[in-house]
């Protein structure tokens, strides 16, 4: 048979049926019901100034003194061109000259903490908003769940994408896993993608298939039997595979989905040509599509620099036997991140809006940090530096975020403490506090709790507490004063 000649990503029957291993059960917009109650603790008001969430998980933990919390150190390279900005913040041009340049909508926050300094248990925390526990881990659904599960009831009957996408998640558990749907049903789960190895996302479907693909759908459903069950008795794993067919076969049959996946060569240099760009890309068309996408968990792993943070230093090495490296390290995983993190708010701040009235930035909330930090003061042992909970800093824009272009927060002269927190808690903005502003500007209580989960206890979307202290987690209204 000629072989079709197309730049679009080649769906056959064998990668058809692959499309199980990228979601972790699949039933992305036909969800499954489940008894499940809710109540609130309070009485608050999510602000839902935003109808979408892009997360970009620096995994492993930027150093914050390198990155957006600048100090000259001794240990500083000279070569990152440190300037002074016409906010009056010091930069590094050398690692982060493109987000220089969209310093005007971000708010940066440098009174952030984290409650472990461990990549597994910091990274749980980061994306279930809650510590670990043994005992319920496997119940704990993430954040992505979480909203997927609450947008249920309101998507449009035209979405053809999931609520919930990850991508490029780390695939070993170094720096922690990626989170489910939990006790919630398969309907909550992440589709999750991994373009590391290339863009090979097989989920475009041409039109010389199309007519070859619907006999051959025609034909599964008459030669497999088992699946003419009688849903009222069926297993729940059934039930889960019919949704996710169901789901993967309109996101299939949509005449849209091309212009999600297919990045022309010219996007794909301006975003930096690798896979993170690629996935900030796929994230902007997402966006843009306003298609069923609600919250998108965008992953650059390698933040964690142990030894040789800064490469080997212009070329020299610094241990026996190692090779030379210009570049690696921070300086590697900033250009990669400015490049692709400038142009994904460039590109939403000039896009309007389907209905005209806003820009895609204006509806996106838009949000970059890691786990936690970096020690403070002199390199380790093989020029590096380790985890550090105290202080971590991250950058915000959108979604109705406000007098962009300043800075929440500030450290000692180390950014080993925060000295300064500018909120209305006189505290560390926390995990549980990040998780309540991304569930309130999606309109979502974060008070709220749901019974019914195998354990018996009641999940709760942001605990008040943490550990045995009380710290009245809360949204960080600043960010939109």
């Amino acid at each position: 048979m000629r072989k079709l000649s197309t730049d679009l990503p080649i769906l056959n029957r064998r990668k058809f049926f692959q499309l199980g291993a990228l979601s972790v059960t699949g039933g992305w917009l036909t969800p499954l019901a489940r008894p499940l109650r809710a109540t609130a603790a309070e009485k608050v008001s999510p602000r839902g100034s935003a109808e979408c969430v892009i997360f970009v998980n620096m995994v492993g933990g930027p150093s914050q003194m390198d990155t957006f919390d600048l100090k000259e150190l001794k240990t500083t390279p000279a070569n990152l061109d440190v300037r002074t900005t016409k906010h009056g913040l010091k930069w590094p041009y050398k690692l982060l000259p493109q987000t220089a340049g969209i310093l005007d909508d971000l708010v940066i926050v440098r009174s952030m903490g984290a409650w472990e300094s461990t990549h597994n248990l910091a990274q749980y925390w980061q994306q279930v908003g809650h510590g670990f526990s043994s005992a319920r881990a496997k119940e704990m659904p993430s954040i992505g769940s979480v909203i997927a599960y609450e947008m249920k009831d309101k998507g449009k009957s035209s979405d053809f994408l999931p609520p919930f996408v990850s991508m490029n998640f780390p695939a070993t558990g170094q720096n922690g896993f990626l989170l489910n749907e939990g006790f919630l049903d398969s309907a909550a789960a992440p589709l999750s993608m991994d373009l590391r190895n290339g863009l090979d996302v097989p989920f475009v479907l041409p039109d010389e298939y199309q007519s070859r693909f619907d006999s051959r759908m025609e034909f599964l459903k008459a030669f497999d039997t088992g699946r003419k069950v009688n849903s009222d008795w069926a297993p729940k794993r059934f039930l889960e595979w019919e949704s996710f067919t169901r789901s993967a076969h309109k996101m299939l049959k949509s005449p849209e989905i091309g212009k999600i996946f297919q990045l022309t060569a010219d996007e794909r240099k301006r975003y930096g040509s690798n896979a993170f760009g690629d996935a900030c890309l796929i994230a902007r068309n997402m966006v843009k599509a306003q298609a069923g996408t609600r919250y998108i968990l965008l992953n650059q792993g390698g933040w964690d620099h142990h030894g040789f943070i800064y490469g080997t230093g212009e070329g020299e090495e610094t241990l026996p036997g190692k090779v030379k490296k210009e570049t690696g390290g921070v300086y590697a995983l900033s250009a990669q991140f400015d490049q692709g993190f400038a142009n994904l708010i460039t590109d939403l701040k000039q896009t309007r809006s389907r209905d005209g009235s806003s820009t895609l930035l204006d509806k996106t909330f838009v949000l970059a940090m890691g786990e936690f930090g970096r020690t403070p003061g002199p390199l380790n042992g093989i020029q590096g530096r380790d985890h550090w909970a105290p202080v971590r800093c991250g950058v915000f824009a959108g979604g109705g975020v406000r007098h962009a272009g300043r800075v929440i927060g500030a450290t000692d002269e180390q950014a080993a403490k925060i000295t300064r927190f500018n909120w209305q808690n006189n505290r560390p903005i926390f995990p549980e506090d990040v998780t309540a502003t991304i569930y309130s500007v999606l309109g979502i209580d974060w008070t709220k709790s749901l019974s019914g989960t195998p354990s018996g206890r009641d999940f709760v979307y942001v605990e008040p507490m943490s550990g045995t202290n009380f710290i009245g987690s809360t949204e960080v209204s600043e960010l939109f004063a």
